[in-house]
């Protein structure tokens, strides 16, 4: 999956709706995910805070999230929706994920092997954007890698990072 520069139609539109329910309690949205998993339509809101998501979070906006989805007819059917938090691996599906995602620790993959990687998955800190380029700087030094090129971007929470760096 390649990262994508807005939301879908059906995205977008649950955007516009549950945004400001979302700020109205503290906290930020992440992404909206319209899919179909197996035989089910799913509506997934990702939500976060600096310190993090609780289950009581999720539950607290749960309700007026559901309500107005219920209001809206830019959706022919939901047949689950998951208020949820992006979490610590959190994917970066969006090109305005990028510059929130600066300083991060990151897995990033890559169509093919690209030169100075030994393979097409590489852990990283994602260092800069510039809306067509990343650069990430890992034990290959910096490499600056067309954001095309990019297959998928996830948050890297693991605990050999610090060492890494350091060698």
């Amino acid at each position: 999956m390649a990262l994508a520069k807005g939301f879908g139609s059906v995205e977008a539109a649950a955007e516009k709706v549950v945004r400001p329910i979302v700020e109205e309690h503290g906290f930020s949205l992440w992404d909206v995910v319209f899919i179909k998993e197996g035989a089910c339509w799913y509506l997934r809101i990702l939500i976060d805070k600096p310190e993090g998501i609780s289950i009581d979070d999720c539950t607290s906006i749960d309700g007026l999230i559901n309500a107005e989805i219920d209001k809206q007819d830019f959706i022919s059917k939901v047949d689950l929706l998951e208020i949820g938090s992006a979490g610590l691996e959190r994917e970066v599906r969006r090109l305005e994920q990028l510059s929130a995602s600066i300083g991060k620790k990151i897995r990033l993959k890559t169509y093919k092997l690209l030169d100075g990687f030994a393979e097409k998955t590489v852990r990283c800190v994602l260092s800069e954007f510039d809306d067509e380029k990343v650069t990430v700087t890992g034990d290959f030094g910096n490499k600056e890698i067309s954001v095309a090129e990019i297959s998928k971007i996830n948050y890297d929470d693991f605990d050999d990072f610090d060492k890494l760096m350091e060698e």
